[in-house]
């Protein structure tokens, strides 16, 4: 029987953590199947690229003291618009 992430909770990177071991264990003791294994693999991968990006913007931030035009200020990380202010 595969295990399901209770979506309805405020995650934190400890639950991402939680989540990446405890699939090894599932897997590991066949309360999951391989392609359900893979798709939370995909998942955390892309939300550790977005995190590891916001890291190196904050870092370009910091390394240039404002002289890079701006760029990656360190305020409002994580609330970039996915759309157009028409969407």
């Amino acid at each position: 029987m595969d295990q399901q992430v209770q979506t309805n909770q405020q995650m934190t990177f400890g639950d991402a953590r939680r989540i990446i071991i405890e699939t090894i264990m599932h897997l590991r003791s066949g309360e999951m199947n391989a392609t359900t294994g893979m798709a939370i693999a995909a998942n955390m991968k892309v939300l550790n690229d977005s995190v590891q990006t916001e890291i190196n913007a904050t870092k370009l931030a910091l390394a240039t003291e404002g002289r890079a035009h701006n760029f990656g200020k360190v305020v409002s990380m994580g609330q970039l618009y996915i759309g157009s202010a028409a969407d």
